[in-house]
Parts: C-alpha cells; sequence; structure tokens
C-alpha cells in the first residue's frame, strides 16, 4: 500500500473518533454538523464511487459500534456514500478546481439529506412526523454540513480538488 492510503486511513480513524464523540454531541434541534459525511464525500469526488462506499460501509460500522446502532448507521453511511459517488470526476476530465469543489459541495449535500433520512425514518427524539424529520432535520444539516465543507474545502481541500 501507499503512504496515502495509510494517511487516508488515519484521518478517517480520526474523524470518525471526532465525529462520535465531539461533533455530534454539539446540536441544534438534534441536528449536528457531520464531518464523516465531508470526509466520504471528499473520498466520493476525489477516489471513485466503488471506494467511497466501501468507505461509507465501514464509517457505518464504526459509528455503529461506537453508538449502538450499527446496522441503522452502516446502511445510512453506505447509502449516502454510494449518492456521493456519483459525483465523481475522473482524472482525465481536465475539470477546474471551481467544478471540483462545486461537485464536492453537491456529493456533501445529496450524502448528508440521504445519510439523514434513513437515520429520521428510526430515530424521532422530539416526537415529530417522518416527513417533518425528513426535509426539516434533513436540510438542516445539509446546510450545516456545506458551511463546514465550504470552510474545509477553503483551508485544507483546494489543493486536493485540483489534482
Amino acid at each position: 500500500m501507499t503512504k496515502k492510503i495509510y494517511i487516508t486511513i488515519l484521518f478517517f480513524c480520526i474523524i470518525t473518533l471526532v465525529q462520535v464523540f465531539g461533533l455530534s454531541r454539539m446540536t441544534l434541534f438534534h441536528v449536528s454538523v457531520d464531518a464523516l459525511t465531508i470526509f466520504l464525500a471528499f473520498i466520493a469526488v476525489t477516489a471513485s464511487q466503488n471506494t467511497s462506499t466501501s468507505f461509507g460501509f465501514v464509517a457505518g460500522m464504526l459509528e455503529g459500534l461506537l453508538t449502538g446502532n450499527m446496522g441503522m448507521h452502516m446502511l445510512a453511511r453506505t447509502v449516502g456514500s454510494f449518492i456521493a459517488g456519483y459525483f465523481h470526476t475522473p482524472k482525465e476530465s481536465h475539470t477546474t478546481i471551481k467544478q471540483n469543489s462545486k461537485r464536492f459541495y453537491g456529493a456533501v449535500i445529496a450524502a448528508g439529506f440521504c445519510a439523514n433520512a434513513i437515520m429520521s425514518a428510526t430515530e424521532n427524539p422530539l416526537g415529530f412526523s417522518p416527513g417533518f424529520r425528513i426535509v426539516v432535520f434533513g436540510l438542516l444539516e445539509s446546510f450545516f454540513n456545506l458551511i463546514l465543507a465550504v470552510i474545509v474545502n477553503w483551508l485544507f481541500l483546494r489543493q486536493s480538488l485540483a489534482d
């Protein structure tokens, strides 16, 4: 394996721990920003749909082991990563940084909304109807994720998306 793969796996483990033990506890209306979705969207845009789906499955398994709801987390992360994979940009496509950034933001929104919709189908901490939870909480989480994705993109990912 190359050094890049080891670094990706290390970041993956760190982001999973930060998400489960840090970011998931900072909520607004029981919705929190999801750094793991942003990382999986980045993998989807830069690597491939298969790679992102595999990372999503493992992310859901790790998150589920740490939170106690393995099945739904695995399903939500796998489906979200699969959907984000549709935003993949092949290396030979000669896209600009701006185009890749737009694809990254689209992947973050799509993956976050899909994963939230799946999780909202089973969790109902505030007693709202399923439709309300899926639409309102999904849009709110997607908005939070988009804000964090823009910040992360400007600070760290611009060069990676350019490659």
